[in-house]
């Protein structure tokens, strides 16, 4: 019988690398037995999944659920990290069943796990990355939004007393660079012989620097006062970023990914999130999740922690940038 598995995410586990691999495998899996969403772009992926979650169900899903029953497949994946908060939502995840039962198809809901270390330092840097914030990470971290998706104690609580879901949760420590997908197939059934006989593809993007996230932040705040994050188109701002990254890369600005925790946060960090991620360990694998959390070199991100030169470096490259944009109608307060 073809089953249906919901891989929901999570947010910040290499998901687009995830389903850019998934798509290059598609024909040795489909010689496998699995088979996926029909269309290579992850947008559709992205959103037709979500969609299910809402009670609508793309006719894209339910042709290529159809296929798969018609072709004798043992799974469907469907992907979408888009999904990890409909997972505490009862409505949603009611709705999920649904859609599997009336396809007569056993549902399995896949979730990567990261650690909130880890997790919180990589949506940071993706907030940041994007112009989408300018708070100092202990402001950001402070209170995690949203606020649930993070107490692991209760995050997934919902599917995983659920009986109509099998609830499979992967650890993201244990996925390997170029092949994180291959921990995805081997945990709902595939042989690891013939995951492992999968080629590499790509993988996460590596995390800016600590001078880089010092930069586009300073950059936010800029466009901020002008009044252009509001009014500039994002794709707009999405080449200012770029031109900031570009820049660090020529200028060879770090040698290192950023990590924002200093040896207080994390202490607090793990005080904070340790116990409810030990319930949830234990739940799901038998053991506590234990000591198995991502480190890294802390870098103080303020510029006047740089060099001097680099300082003029970053406050140059800034300015030009915000030279380039269109003159702001009026002047605002920064965030």
């Amino acid at each position: 019988m073809t089953r249906l598995v919901i891989h929901a995410g999570t947010h910040a586990t290499g998901w687009k690398a995830t389903q850019r691999q998934l798509v290059s495998w598609r024909e040795p899996l489909t010689a496998l037995g699995v088979h996926l969403h029909p269309a290579d772009d992850p947008e559709r992926w992205l959103s037709d999944g979500l969609a299910l979650a809402t009670g609508v169900s793309p006719s894209a899903i339910v042709d290529a659920a159809e296929r798969a029953v018609r072709l004798g497949a043992d799974i469907l994946i469907v992907s979408s990290e888009r999904l990890e908060d409909s997972l505490r939502d009862p409505d949603r995840l009611a709705n999920l069943v649904s859609f599997a039962q009336g396809l007569g198809l056993p549902l399995t809901v896949l979730v990567v796990m990261r650690d909130q270390l880890g997790y919180l330092n990589q949506r940071y840097c993706e907030r940041v990355a994007h112009l989408q914030t300018a708070r100092g990470f202990p402001t950001f971290v402070a209170e995690p939004s949203p606020p649930g998706r993070f107490d692991y104690a209760t995050a997934f609580t919902l599917p995983m007393a659920t009986p109509e879901i099998d609830f499979v949760g992967v650890r993201y420590v244990e996925m390997q660079p170029g092949v994180e997908a291959r921990s995805l197939l081997t945990a709902v059934g595939i042989a690891a012989k013939d995951a492992a006989a999968l080629p590499a593809g790509p993988s996460m993007e590596a995390l800016p620097g600590p001078i880089l996230v010092a930069a586009k932040r300073l950059l936010y705040k800029r466009l901020w006062r002008l009044g252009l994050v509001t009014r500039l188109p994002r794709p707009r701002l999405a080449r200012a970023a770029r031109s900031l990254a570009a820049h660090a890369r020529a200028r060879s600005w770090d040698s290192a990914p950023f990590w924002g925790w200093d040896v207080r946060g994390r202490a607090e960090a793990l005080d904070r999130y340790g116990p409810g991620n030990d319930v949830l360990a234990e739940a799901l694998w038998g053991e506590p999740w234990g000591d198995v959390y991502e480190d890294g070199v802390f870098v103080d991100v303020d510029l006047p922690a740089c060099e001097p030169e680099r300082v003029v470096d970053v406050l140059g490259a800034v300015d030009v940038i915000v030279r380039g944009m269109p003159a702001p109608k009026t002047a605002v307060a920064p965030e």
